[in-house]
C-alpha cells in the first residue's frame, strides 16, 4: 500500500518538478498551434489518504537553487492538501505533463479530465485552485510567525550577549587604565629614584672623607710626637 502511494506521489508531481528545473519555458516558443494531446487520466486520491493536518512547511534560505528545492517541497505539501476527485491540482499537473502550463494546455487538460470526473467545472477548478493557494498561504503565514518568533529569540540572545561583552570590555578597560596609571607612577618613581638617594649618598661620602682626613691628621700628629720623643728623650 505504501509503495502504491509513493508511486502515485511521484507521478502527480513529476511533471511540475520537471518544469521547475527547466531554465526556460521552451514549450511556449516551440509549441504547435494544434491543440495538445489529451493527457492520461490521473490517479485520483483516495479519501482515506487525505490529510486534514499537513506537516509544517519547511523554510530555508533563498538562493535560486534553494528556492527551486523549496518549490518542490511546496508541491509535495500541495499534494498533501489535494482533495479527493479531479480538481485544480490534477488539471494543473496534466497541463504540465504537456510541457508547459499555458492557456492551450490548461484548456486541453480541463477538457480531457471532464470525461474522467463529471463534477469538474470551471467553477470547481477556480474554487479549488484558490482554496489551495489560501491553504498554502495560511501554512507559510504560520511558519513565518514561528520563524519570526525564533528570530526574535535569537536577536534577544544576541543583544544579551552583546551587552555582556560590552560590560566585560568596559571592566577590562577600567583595569587596563588602572594598570597604565600604576605603570606611569612606577616609571616616575624610577626616574626620580636617583634624586631621592643622591643627597644621602653624598652625605655618606662626605662623612667618610671627613673622617678619613681627621684620622689622617691625628695619626700624623701622633707620628710627629713619636719622632720628637725618639730624638729628644734619652
Amino acid at each position: 500500500m505504501n509503495e502504491e502511494k509513493e508511486k502515485n506521489s511521484f507521478g502527480i508531481l513529476k511533471s511540475l518538478k520537471k518544469l521547475i528545473f527547466e531554465d526556460e519555458p521552451a514549450a511556449e516558443a516551440s509549441a504547435p498551434a494544434a491543440t495538445p494531446a489529451a493527457p492520461a487520466a490521473p490517479e485520483v486520491r483516495n479519501p482515506a489518504t487525505y490529510s486534514q493536518t499537513p506537516p509544517p512547511l519547511p523554510i530555508t534560505a533563498s538562493p535560486a537553487t534553494d528556492v527551486k528545492q523549496m518549490k518542490i517541497k511546496v508541491l509535495e505539501m500541495l499534494e498533501k492538501l489535494n482533495e479527493p476527485g479531479v480538481d485544480f491540482f490534477e488539471v494543473w499537473n496534466a497541463a504540465a505533463e504537456m510541457g508547459a502550463v499555458d492557456a492551450n494546455t490548461l484548456k486541453a487538460a480541463f477538457t480531457s479530465l471532464k470525461y474522467v470526473d463529471k463534477t469538474l467545472t470551471k467553477e470547481k477548478l477556480t474554487a479549488t485552485g484558490k482554496r489551495y493557494a489560501d491553504q498554502l498561504q495560511d501554512i507559510i503565514s504560520r511558519e513565518t510567525t514561528q520563524k519570526q518568533q525564533q528570530k526574535q529569540s535569537v536577536e534577544q540572545q544576541q543583544v544579551k550577549e552583546k551587552e555582556s561583552l560590552v560590560t566585560e570590555i568596559q571592566e577590562l578597560e577600567r583595569k587596563l587604565n588602572e594598570l597604565r596609571q600604576q605603570l606611569d607612577n612606577k616609571q616616575k618613581d624610577l626616574r626620580e629614584i636617583n634624586g631621592k638617594y643622591e643627597p644621602q649618598l653624598r652625605d655618606i661620602d662626605n662623612k667618610i672623607a671627613i673622617g678619613n682626613n681627621a684620622v689622617a691628621e691625628v695619626i700624623a700628629d701622633i707620628r710627629k710626637a713619636l719622632d720628637l720623643i725618639e730624638s729628644n728623650i734619652i
